[in-house]
C-alpha cells in the first residue's frame, strides 16, 4: 500500500512541477454540470494527498474497529464455553460421589452445547428417579434422542418401565457383538420383566463379555432365583459351569427357604470345617427345616470356639427351624452382650415370639 503511495506522489510531484520546465504556472479546471472547479496543479497535488492520507487512516480505524468487535465476540463466545466446562467437569465429580440431584441443579442452571443434551437429561431423569418423581424420570427419558435411547434401559426398570427398556435393546440385541453395556441392560431388564429364561439364556450365551465381579453374579442371581424360586434348579443348570459357581450362594439361599437343606448339608459342613463361619450362618438365617447332622457338627465345634457368635447365631437358626425356641432364645439372650447385627433380628423375634416374650420381640421390631 505504502509502495502504492508513493507511486501517486512521485507521478503528482512530476506533474505539479513539469510546469516549471516551461516556465510557466500549472493550471487545473474541474467542471461538470453547473459546478466549476479551479485551481493551481500544487494546491491540487497537496489536496490529493491529504485526501489519501484521510482515507488510508480511515481504513485503519475502520479495521482497527472491526477486529476489536470481533474479537469481543469471540472473548464472550469463549467465556460461555469456559463456564459450560466447568459445570460439566463439577457436575461429573459431583455424579463420581454419588450426588446426583446436585449435579443436575448445576447442569440446569449452565446451558451445555447441544452434544452434551442427552446426558443433561440422563441424568436430570436419574436425579428425578432418586426423588421418586417418576413422571418428570419418564418425561426426560423420553426426551432423549434415539441414537441413545439404547444406553437407557437401567433408567427404563427404575422407572418401572422394563417393557420400554426390552423394546429398546432387542434391536442392539441382534447384532453380531452387543456391548457389555447392552448386555447387562438387557439382562436386568428380562430379570426385572421375570423373563427368567430369556435372561439365562443371554447369560449363558455372552457370560465371557460379562465382566461383572462375583459381588455383581450374586446380586443377579440373587434376584433371579428369588424372582421364580420353583424355577432355580432349571434356571442353574442352564448355567455353563464357569458362571456356576457364582450362582451356588443364590442357590442355597433358595433351597433352605424351601425347606431342602439336606441337599445342601454336605456343603454347609464343608464351610464349618473351613472355619467360614460368617457364610454359614448367612445361609442359616434363611433356613426353614431342622438338621440333625448339622447342629452335632455344630455343637461340636462351638466347644472349641464357645464364644464364637456367628456359630452361636446359626445354632439359634437350628434351634428355630426344629421349634426349639427356649434355646434359640437364650443364645439370642447371649448374643445380646455383643454388638446387635440386623440380620440377627428376624430370627430373635421368631424365638422371642413362640416363647411369649414380647417385650423382647417388639423392641427388636422397634429397633
Amino acid at each position: 500500500m505504502m509502495a502504492k503511495i508513493i507511486t501517486f506522489v512521485l507521478i503528482f510531484i512530476a506533474l505539479a512541477a513539469s510546469h516549471l520546465l516551461i516556465d510557466e504556472k500549472g493550471y487545473v479546471l474541474i467542471s461538470f454540470n453547473q459546478t466549476t472547479i479551479e485551481g493551481s496543479i500544487v494546491s491540487f497535488t497537496i489536496l490529493l494527498l491529504l485526501a489519501i492520507t484521510a482515507l488510508v487512516l480511515l481504513g485503519k480505524i475502520v479495521r482497527w474497529s472491526w477486529r476489536h468487535l470481533i474479537n469481543t465476540k469471540g472473548h464472550f463466545s469463549r467465556k460461555r464455553k469456559l463456564k459450560a466446562q466447568q459445570a460439566w467437569d463439577e457436575s461429573l465429580w459431583l455424579l463420581i460421589n454419588g450426588e446426583v440431584e446436585q449435579a443436575a441443579t448445576l447442569l440446569a442452571k449452565t446451558p451445555q452445547p447441544d452434544e452434551r443434551q442427552d446426558y443433561v437429561r440422563a441424568i436430570a431423569a436419574k436425579a428425578a428417579l432418586k426423588q421418586g418423581d417418576i413422571v418428570k424420570a419418564n418425561t426426560e427419558l423420553e426426551a432423549i434422542s434415539d441414537d441413545n435411547q439404547g444406553q437407557l434401559a437401567t433408567l427404563w426398570l427404575e422407572a418401572n418401565n422394563s417393557e420400554q427398556a426390552l423394546a429398546l435393546l432387542d434391536d442392539k440385541m441382534s447384532a453380531a457383538k452387543p456391548t457389555a453395556a447392552v448386555l447387562s441392560g438387557y439382562i436386568a431388564a428380562c430379570v426385572e420383566a421375570q423373563q427368567s429364561e430369556q435372561a439365562t439364556t443371554q447369560i449363558a450365551k455372552w457370560h465371557k463379555k460379562l465382566n461383572w465381579s462375583d459381588a455383581q453374579w450374586q446380586t443377579l442371581f440373587e434376584r433371579l432365583f428369588t424372582a421364580t424360586p420353583e424355577q432355580a434348579d432349571t434356571l442353574f443348570n442352564m448355567l455353563p459351569k464357569a458362571v456356576k459357581a457364582h450362582a451356588v450362594p443364590a442357590l442355597t439361599k433358595v433351597k433352605l427357604q424351601q425347606g431342602r437343606i439336606a441337599e445342601v448339608t454336605g456343603d454347609l459342613k464343608k464351610l464349618l470345617k473351613q472355619g467360614q463361619y460368617h457364610q454359614l450362618a448367612e445361609y442359616l438365617q434363611y433356613n426353614t427345616q431342622a438338621n440333625a447332622e448339622l447342629k452335632l457338627a455344630l455343637q461340636q465345634q462351638l466347644k472349641k470356639h464357645p464364644d464364637d457368635k456367628e456359630l452361636l447365631f446359626a445354632l439359634a437358626c437350628l434351634c428355630n427351624a426344629e421349634a426349639d425356641y427356649e434355646l434359640a432364645a437364650k443364645i439370642f439372650d447371649s448374643l445380646s452382650a455383643h454388638p446387635w447385627e440386623a440380620r440377627w433380628s428376624k430370627q430373635a423375634q421368631l424365638a422371642y415370639e413362640k416363647i411369649h416374650t414380647y417385650e423382647k420381640a417388639y423392641l427388636i421390631a422397634k429397633s
